[in-house]
């Protein structure tokens, strides 16, 4: 459903542009003459995780600069009747400030807290296979820079997010399965969960669509 709403909206401001080849006003005084626009995203490449989607607010402070609330999601599961095998869901929350230069082209950067649920295969730790299965659970705070492209066809608008990169600054293990395993595996189970508190993210040609009010 979003995925087929999504590309009916880029279709939409692709022909748009082809058609007129340009909007009443630049995208630089659209921004200008207008304070709020919101808009639904979806990463075509995202690592370590693909497919990741969401949608964010985004507060225009002038022509040159823009102030965003954001949030992605993205993960998978791999379940077996009633018992959830195997699943990763990974949540990000970000404040984003942008600068532009010129009339479309912009750098950002932003706050992003992470937040990971991650659903192990409980033979993973030898533990005999319950209805229940294990989880863990982990939150970062993160860094992200990105470089960009945003342009408006009157309220309508269209964005390229080229390469946004999201650094780990800090984080922990909120719910650990190690207490489900053996006293002598725990190191281990531990060692591994901690990798979710430290991985970065990496996304390329993120395409936006929105509305700008």
């Amino acid at each position: 459903m979003f995925r087929t709403l999504f590309a009916k909206g880029v279709c939409f401001l692709l022909s748009a542009f082809l058609m007129s080849g340009a909007s009443a006003q630049t995208s630089r005084e659209f921004r200008a003459d207008h304070t709020v626009g919101v808009d639904l995203g979806l990463s075509l490449v995202s690592l370590p995780f693909p497919g990741s989607k969401g949608a964010a607010v985004n507060f225009n402070l002038s022509d040159q600069w823009q102030l965003g609330l954001s949030y992605m999601n993205s993960g998978f599961e791999v379940n077996f009747s009633k018992l959830k095998l195997a699943g990763f869901k990974e949540r990000h929350a970000g404040l984003v400030l942008r600068r532009f230069f010129g009339n479309s082209f912009n750098l950002s950067g932003a706050y992003v807290y992470r937040s990971n649920e991650v659903f192990l295969d409980p033979e993973i730790y030898n533990i005999p296979v319950t209805d229940q299965g294990f989880r863990t659970e982990a939150e970062t705070h993160m860094a992200q820079l990105g470089v960009s492209n945003h342009w408006q066809f009157d309220n309508w608008s269209m964005a390229v997010d080229w390469i946004t990169l999201t650094l780990p600054l800090s984080g922990e293990v909120t719910q650990s399965a190690q207490e489900r395993v053996s006293e002598g595996d725990r190191d281990t189970v531990r060692r591994a969960e901690n990798v979710l508190t430290w991985y970065p993210n990496l996304a390329l040609a993120t395409l936006r669509v929105g509305y700008m009010f």
